[in-house]
């Protein structure tokens, strides 16, 4: 004797799968930049607001007025470098750049940024020349960066 089984439910359509996905994606990526943006915009604040960064950007006040950029972006510039972009966004956020210089920093973080972490992922690619690389990243960005600041700003 065979069994009537009763029929089975039809998948949902694809479009309300990929709604799902999508959502499920973008809830997971909000959440990623929340942990890495929100420390750096909160810790960058806190900064300001003490003075303490005032006091560590007059040392390389110097070096940003050769991008025409505040002396604070230099916290936003040398993050970018070292951890992340999304860090760097954080903290040039309270920053009230203008959209000239937001440029200029974009400009030089788009060529030279996470250099230790791409550093190292160059190294398994290229084992020999990946300080050059790195070097030559860092140059081309800063080089961008103060062309960019001579036309723009």
């Amino acid at each position: 004797m065979e069994t009537i089984h009763p029929k089975e439910k039809a998948s949902a359509p694809l479009w309300k799968q990929a709604l799902k996905q999508g959502l499920l994606r973008t809830r997971s990526l909000a959440c990623f930049l929340l942990k890495v943006v929100l420390p750096f915009y909160v810790a960058s604040e806190l900064l300001m607001a003490t003075g303490v960064l005032t006091w560590a950007s007059a040392f390389l006040e110097p070096v940003m007025n050769l991008f025409k950029l505040p002396p604070e972006a230099a916290a936003a510039l040398t993050i970018g470098m070292f951890a992340s972009l999304y860090a760097a966004a954080a903290v040039a956020a309270p920053l009230g750049m203008t959209p000239e210089q937001v440029t200029v920093l974009g400009l030089i973080l788009g060529i030279a940024h996470a250099l230790p972490v791409e550093g190292a992922i160059v190294r398994e690619l290229v084992p020999q020349k990946h300080y050059q690389l790195v070097c030559l990243r860092l140059a081309v960005g800063l080089a961008t960066g103060w062309v960019a600041a001579e036309i723009l700003i």
